[in-house]
């Protein structure tokens, strides 16, 4: 590990940092709690609620990301969670009491068509709040892990909610949650808030910067790591997201017990996450995007095997590591080569990599969980991170100026 440790992040910073926090633990908590109450009505539904909660993002991420260039992170935020605090409130006064497919589709639909929105420029928006750019790994790993924690939170609290109280009672806590969010947000005041005015003036239209973002990345030279972000997105997000929660039903586990599962994975990736907010990157970062990808893959095979709840507690928090050592390493990567005015579609493209494969491998991850192919489902998801792990390791041999030592 570099032992450079730089200046203290300022208190804006740990303050979007305790907030973000708390907003990722809501999403979780609510997430779960759909994903389980889908559960409960087969496969064909758990496979529809996992596809809303994926696809939106898909079409609509590169929009958000231009929205971000354009308006500025911190406007286009405060209408995404002022559209957020609107939506929950709506589906708060027709849940009293329901918890059939359409219902569960529409709050897993609305959430992510506003994840997506707000997503590119949730994800530059910490790097308004810092004072210097040798933060920037720190602050994004501690952000990373404060995510971790807030999944080993949310999805915890949301299995213990969901086995004891109604859904609009979850609905409720996310609505509060998304109101301080909000409150705090519009205290906030930034170093800056907008793109640089030459990158507002020279694009044609939407299209036209959803283009120019995707030149940015070819020029740059970065589709390896890009395509190695897909697969192992492609390996974990499914995974965590419907395998888990699927088998564990299949095997008579409650809700709070399933639970468990994704917060040990989040527990593995904090454990993390924290270590490098603390030390920073590897020096030669090579050698956790290629060993990332591996411990993913060891992991998926071993818990494939049938393991008692505390052998398969341990995997799955070594999931979690091995994905956090990748993620950590791959995002100040690629966001130091973001193009200055182009940052939050830059970004944008960043997250629909990590999306679109998935979205698009994600009902035949739930068609195989829930028709009882657990074990194949798996496998195919160690492969996946297998094949991130030989793309990156073919970036080390051929290009130094990508992933320099």
């Amino acid at each position: 590990m570099s032992l450079h440790v730089a200046s203290a992040l300022p208190a804006r910073f740990h303050l979007w940092w305790a907030v973000s926090t708390l907003g990722s633990a809501g999403s979780a908590m609510l997430s779960f709690a759909v994903i389980w109450l889908a559960t409960g009505h087969g496969a064909g539904a758990v496979a529809l609620v996992s596809t809303l909660s994926v696809l939106p993002p898909v079409v609509l991420l590169l929009l958000g990301g231009v929205l971000g260039d354009r308006h500025g992170p911190r406007r286009l935020l405060t209408m995404t969670s002022s559209a957020q605090c609107l939506t929950l409130l709506a589906l708060l006064a027709i849940a009293q009491g329901d918890t059939g497919v359409l219902l569960l589709a529409a709050i897993a639909a609305t959430s992510s068509v506003i994840t997506a929105l707000q997503q590119p420029a949730a994800l530059v928006y910490p790097r308004l709040l810092i004072a210097y750019e040798d933060q920037l790994a720190r602050a994004l790993a501690r952000i990373s892990g404060s995510v971790s924690a807030a999944r080993i939170l949310g999805v915890a609290a949301g299995g213990a909610l969901i086995a004891a109280v109604p859904l609009h009672v979850v609905l409720a806590a996310n609505l509060l949650i998304a109101g301080i969010f909000l409150v705090v947000l519009r205290t906030l005041r930034p170093r800056g808030d907008a793109s640089p005015a030459d990158s507002r003036g020279r694009d044609g239209g939407v299209w036209h910067a959803v283009v120019d973002g995707i030149r940015s990345a070819r020029a740059l030279r970065v589709g390896p790591l890009l395509g190695a972000v897909a697969l192992v997105c492609s390996a974990v997000m499914p995974v965590v997201a419907v395998v888990l929660p699927s088998s564990a039903r299949a095997q008579g586990w409650s809700a709070a017990q399933a639970s468990l599962l994704e917060s040990s994975w989040a527990g593995g990736m904090l454990s993390v996450t924290l270590l490098i907010s603390v030390t920073g990157t590897l020096a030669r970062p090579r050698r956790a995007l290629v060993g990332g990808p591996l411990v993913i893959a060891i992991a998926l095979v071993i818990v494939a095997l049938p393991l008692d709840v505390p052998w398969a507690l341990s995997t799955a928090a070594v999931l979690g590591a091995g994905t956090a050592l990748f993620t950590t390493h791959v995002a100040p990567a690629l966001l130091r080569r973001a193009p200055a005015g182009q940052m939050a579609r830059f970004q944008s493209l960043t997250a629909l990599v990590q999306l679109a494969p998935a979205a698009l491998l994600n009902g035949v991850f739930a068609a195989l969980a829930g028709s009882g192919c657990a074990l194949l489902a798996f496998l195919l998801a160690a492969g996946l991170a297998g094949g991130a792990a030989v793309m990156v390791a073919r970036v080390v041999r051929e290009s130094a100026e990508i992933l320099p030592a």
